[in-house]
């Protein structure tokens, strides 16, 4: 009877030692989740911050001042072109015959300004400059007259107060000095209206040259419009131009990509602006190359502040005021980025 009453008791102290383990699962699972949390955050806290941004490229739109019709398109979309190099030629029009116009009204502005400014051989009255000399010494002679006819009016005087001559003799005399008096002034006003009105009409056909010279400079600029070249080494992007099509004045003909000049734009929040300083160097991934690094400089930094892009973001992180970041990528050769590529920059703690 004592070993039957004993069983029981022996089934419930082990039915009891195995319940405790199970009840402790549940306090290890919690403690091994509290432990792995701790060192997700350490870990966490030790990894570089990842912030997204977009490949961007400099592009140059070329075009024509002038326009007119394409007669010649020398280059393809994608092809590589060197500065100065020709895209391509658009007609002439009638730029020649308004070329030959303004040479034609250069020659006769520049003969007439020749013509004021020195002598030429020419009929009538001749040219200015020989009339103004002609004056100068007529107003010479009336005033060599002027003063013989002063010294002949004082003896005059003279001889009529010694009563050697006669009324009629002294009045003739003062007479004749009046006379040679007027004249000197005639010819005094005739020289000065001469030399301004020289003078004026030399700086209205210098006017006229200039305006001549300046139409003709014109028309040689609008001239070398008419080829369009590449202004740097770069890449041709997009041209739609083929000949016969028209191009509008200041229109774009051609849109160039200058793919040395690669780099990434980020924004960086302001709580993170001092991680970064312009010179620093930072790892750049994109998702078309995985398995490489390139290398990206901080080339600036915005100096005020805006909202993040929706689509760069965490929906926290669209709230906060962030500075837009340009990271240059360093260029090794040809570079295999291209504009709109999806970028990743890697920024230490």
């Amino acid at each position: 009877m004592g070993t039957v009453a004993a069983l029981p008791r022996k089934v419930a102290v082990t039915r009891k030692v195995r319940e405790q383990p199970r009840r402790l699962i549940p306090l290890g699972l919690v403690a091994i989740a509290l432990l792995a949390w701790t060192g997700y955050r350490a870990w966490a806290a030790r990894q570089p911050y990842t912030w997204a941004g977009t490949v961007e490229a400099r592009d140059i739109a070329v075009g024509s001042r002038v326009g007119g019709r394409v007669k010649e398109v020398l280059v393809r979309e994608g092809e590589r072109v060197e500065p100065g190099q020709p895209l391509m030629i658009l007609e002439e029009g009638d730029l020649p015959a308004q070329r030959l116009q303004a040479e034609g009204q250069l020659l006769q502005a520049q003969a007439a300004l020749d013509k004021l400014r020195g002598p030429g051989l020419t009929r009538g009255t001749g040219s200015l400059a020989e009339q103004v000399a002609r004056a100068r010494a007529e107003l010479t002679a009336a005033q060599v007259g002027l003063d013989k006819a002063e010294l002949d009016a004082r003896r005059a005087r003279t001889l009529f107060q010694q009563q050697v001559n006669t009324r009629a003799e002294l009045d003739t005399a003062e007479a004749s000095l009046r006379q040679a008096r007027a004249e000197r002034d005639a010819r005094r006003f005739r020289l000065q209206e001469l030399e301004q009105g020289t003078d004026a009409d030399v700086r209205a056909q210098q006017g006229l040259v200039d305006t001549a010279r300046g139409r003709l400079e014109a028309i040689n600029v609008a001239q070398g419009e008419l080829t369009i070249r590449a202004p740097v080494a770069s890449r041709v992007e997009s041209l739609d131009l083929r000949p016969g099509d028209l191009l509008a004045p200041n229109a774009t003909a051609a849109t160039l990509v200058e793919d040395d000049q690669v780099y990434v734009r980020i924004f960086i929040p302001e709580t993170h602006l001092g991680r970064l300083q312009p010179g620093s160097e930072l790892p750049v991934h994109v998702d078309s190359f995985p398995e490489r690094t390139f290398t990206g400089v901080v080339e600036n930094i915005a100096t005020q502040g805006e909202y993040t892009p929706r689509n760069l973001q965490t929906p926290d992180e669209r709230a906060s005021q962030v500075f837009a970041t340009r990271i240059g990528l360093r260029q090794n050769g040809q570079h295999p980025l291209r504009a709109g590529m999806a970028a990743y920059v890697t920024v230490p703690k």
